[in-house]
């Protein structure tokens, strides 16, 4: 048996992504990555309008702008364009193409549909793709009603209105040998991959044993019969919904694949601007900080060489780590006495002043233990 296959979605994100799957743009090929590029000169993208022409982010403002008629103000979350995948069963879609004729008028046909559908004008996209594994029409509508308002509710409608929708697109397709799915299967609209996915699936089930209803000797179906045959449905339909979630999964990674990327080389720029910021205001600190230090060890390093006058020939027996413990000290009095912040301290600390106090103690020390040593040879013995 061979479907129909009729998707459509309201359009929640930007325009630009399905746009170039559609219109096949160079320089977005990870969009239609599925395409074989010996193929992409037997699409076609038919202008309809004069809409069909424009990149589809502006075709879609064109159409707003001249049929918009309504007063109020359009929300910035309005819905305001539907896409659209037409196409049926893989060998069957393949055996119409095979014919010239009877292909053009499947795309005729599919055209009208739409037009009936949404109205000519709204169309801002009706392309054929021949490039991928099934023929395909891709096609986008604009929400707009007939008194000129937006409203992707009224003109998409609820489920009743989508089921109604479906069986005037069967009943559109019936003279190619396409036909009706299956109705209330619980299974979300999804696209012709998709589709096939799922059908092969649910033919590998139904393939895989052969289930019949059996009657007794009275001629009435067995009731454990019966309940094999619901078991079985059951079955099926719980592989087919498990699948439809990873469809659902694989779909909208798809669909936000381009806007993704975007993103991404968006962020990209913005770290690098960051970065380069990060860079120019460390420089920046490093500057600020030094000439703090500079200024700090300037008008304090008096103050802690000031704290010593009275060491004296104590400095002898001290060594490196008790010299700059007592330099610690010195600072801490002079912060005291001078009401320092600790984070004025940690500037005087970094100081050349502070430096060059601790690198005298230290050589003051070495002086004097020289002296000493040279006293104590005078008097005939050695330290």
């Amino acid at each position: 048996m061979s479907y129909a296959v009729y998707h459509l979605e309201k359009g929640n994100t930007s325009s630009g992504g399905i746009g170039n799957h559609i219109d096949r743009k160079i320089g977005a090929e990870y969009t239609y990555k599925h395409a074989d590029p010996n193929l992409k000169d037997l699409n076609q993208s038919f202008e309809l309008n004069r809409y069909c022409s424009m990149p589809l982010n502006e075709a879609i403002k064109a159409r707003i702008e001249d049929g918009y008629a309504s007063s109020s103000k359009i929300r910035k979350d309005a819905v305001k364009y539907t896409t659209h995948i037409l196409t049926g069963s893989h060998e069957k879609m393949k055996e119409i193409e095979k014919s010239p004729e009877k292909f053009r008028d499947w795309v005729i046909e599919n055209k009208k549909f739409l037009e009936q559908e949404y109205g000519k004008e709204n169309i801002v996209r009706f392309v054929l793709h021949r490039d991928e594994k099934t023929p395909h029409l891709h096609a986008v509508t604009v929400n707009l009603t007939k008194d000129g308002r937006l409203s992707a509710k009224e003109i998409i409608g609820n489920k009743k209105a989508m089921q109604n929708r479906q069986d005037r697109y069967a009943q559109a397709m019936q003279s190619f040998g396409l036909e009706r799915g299956v109705k209330n299967t619980g299974i979300k609209h999804e696209d012709a991959k998709d589709y096939y996915a799922r059908m092969k699936q649910a033919n590998d089930i139904g393939n895989g044993s052969e289930i019949k209803a059996e009657k007794n000797l009275l001629g009435v179906y067995k009731e454990e019969s019966i309940q094999n045959l619901q078991n079985a449905l059951k079955s099926q339909k719980t592989a087919l919904k498990s699948k439809d979630l990873e469809i659902k999964k694989l779909k909208e990674e798809k669909i936000l694949d381009a806007e993704k990327k975007t993103n991404l080389l968006n962020s990209n720029k913005s770290l690098d601007n960051a970065i380069k910021n990060v860079v120019v205001n460390e420089h920046y600190l490093k500057e600020i900080k030094s000439k703090l230090v500079e200024r700090m060890g300037v008008k304090h390093g008096n103050d802690v060489r000031n704290q010593f006058r009275f060491v004296g020939h104590s400095i002898q027996q001290k060594n490196n780590d008790e010299i700059a413990e007592m330099v610690g000290r010195a600072m801490e009095k002079v912060g005291t006495d001078k009401n320092l912040s600790p984070a004025e301290l940690n500037l005087l600390m970094e100081s050349k002043e502070i430096r060059k106090t601790l690198d005298y103690l230290i050589s003051e020390r070495e002086r004097r233990n020289d002296l000493d040593q040279k006293r104590g040879r005078d008097k005939g013995f050695r330290i």
